[in-house]
């Protein structure tokens, strides 16, 4: 081989090597950005469903943050109607009898 020859060789094989390691870093740099896509993806999903379990008065386009505080309201809310109820039953009394013989007489 000539000197020329050697020189375009060594030349060539670098460039070849610069290329597959651009290609190589693009796939993980695509890779990478389509994770977040992914995650984001989910994310969003598991939004939309968030949104659809809690009754809202804004219908329209919601902020994550204010869907979580319209959460937490609506879980106080549920709460306290459990509270409510179980004091209603507590009251009543769950025997049957003494409501029917009161309704009897």
């Amino acid at each position: 081989m000539s000197t020329n020859t050697k020189h375009s060789y060594k030349l060539s094989v670098k460039k070849a090597t610069r290329r597959t390691r651009r290609r190589r870093s693009f796939k993980n740099t695509t890779l990478v950005q389509m994770e977040g896509k992914c995650k984001s993806n989910k994310l969003s999903q598991k939004l939309k469903a968030l949104k659809n379990l809690i009754p809202s008065q804004n219908e329209d386009e919601v902020k994550p943050d204010q869907l979580f505080k319209e959460t937490a309201d609506y879980i106080v809310f549920l709460r306290t109607r459990v509270l409510i109820l179980q004091k209603l039953v507590e009251f009543y009394g769950n025997n049957n009898n003494e409501n029917e013989n009161v309704v009897l007489l």
